[in-house]
């Protein structure tokens, strides 16, 4: 095995803590928005529910991680796991500038081909192709205002 790696309910309850910390972080966020009413909503309400039920999960996911204590060693770090934080932080970086079609596009062609071993060629044109689609999706079907950046739209 090559990487960093450590027991299976070790990662395991380490990403459930995780997952209830940024679940309290976006309850914390979401509580000074208004949150409505149970038959009236408010922009506020899914983003605090959404808080609470990853607290929930995360929490469910270490207490069973520690319970059942499987001593399977799973890898950390290895190239994929790095190819994908890579292309995270590439995209936050540029997902402004560049603009939504252009960093989708190369973020999803990038782990489309090291991923799921496509062909380059085949990634890119699904990464092309999944950005604009997804571009459709957000800008007519929900009206949501994506930033242009490069891109002439």
């Amino acid at each position: 095995m090559t990487g960093l790696s450590l027991p299976r309910w070790a990662g395991d309850a380490a990403v459930g803590l995780a997952l209830a910390v940024a679940g309290v972080a976006l309850a914390i966020m979401a509580w000074p928005i208004p949150r409505g009413e149970v038959g009236n909503p408010g922009p506020g309400f899914m983003p605090f529910v959404l808080g609470l039920a990853l607290v929930g999960l995360g929490l469910a996911c270490a207490l069973r991680a520690l319970r059942e204590h499987d001593a399977t060693a799973v890898v950390l770090a290895n190239r994929k796991a790095a190819v994908c934080l890579a292309m995270l932080l590439a995209a936050a970086l540029a997902f402004i500038p560049v603009g939504f079609v252009p960093t989708v596009a190369v973020m999803l062609s990038v782990l489309f081909a090291v991923l799921a071993g496509m062909p380059w060629w085949r990634a890119a044109l699904s990464g092309c192709g999944a950005s604009l689609a997804l571009f459709a999706v957000f800008q007519y079907a929900l009206g949501l205002g994506l930033p242009a950046g490069i891109w002439p739209f």
